[in-house]
C-alpha cells in the first residue's frame, strides 16, 4: 500500500483523532507482510505524543472495531512482555 492510499484510509476512519494517529503510526512502522508491531504502551505513547491511558483506550477502541488485534505476550517464567499489535 502506498503512502497516499494509507493516509486516505486513516483519514476516512470514524474514530477520534488519537486512534487515527495511532493506527497511522502503527501502519508506518509495521512494514513487511505480516503487519505486526511489538511495542509497550509507554513507548508507543511517547512516540506519538499521547498519554499512556489515551493510547491504551485508543488501542482498545481500534480492537473493538476489528481494525487491530492485540496479542498479550509472556516470558518463560510467566512475566508480562510488550503486547503484539496485528493490523487488519
Amino acid at each position: 500500500m502506498n503512502d497516499l492510499t494509507r493516509y486516505k484510509l486513516c483519514a476516512g476512519l470514524h474514530v477520534p483523532a488519537a486512534a487515527k494517529l495511532l493506527y497511522c503510526y502503527l501502519l508506518d512502522i509495521s512494514g513487511g507482510r505480516h503487519k505486526s508491531v511489538v511495542m509497550s504502551i509507554k513507548i508507543l505513547a511517547k512516540s506519538v505524543g499521547l498519554s499512556p491511558s489515551t493510547t491504551s483506550r485508543s488501542l482498545h477502541r481500534l480492537k473493538r472495531l476489528n481494525m487491530l488485534g492485540i496479542v498479550p505476550r509472556y516470558s518463560e517464567d510467566g512475566g508480562r512482555l510488550s503486547n503484539q499489535y496485528i493490523l487488519k
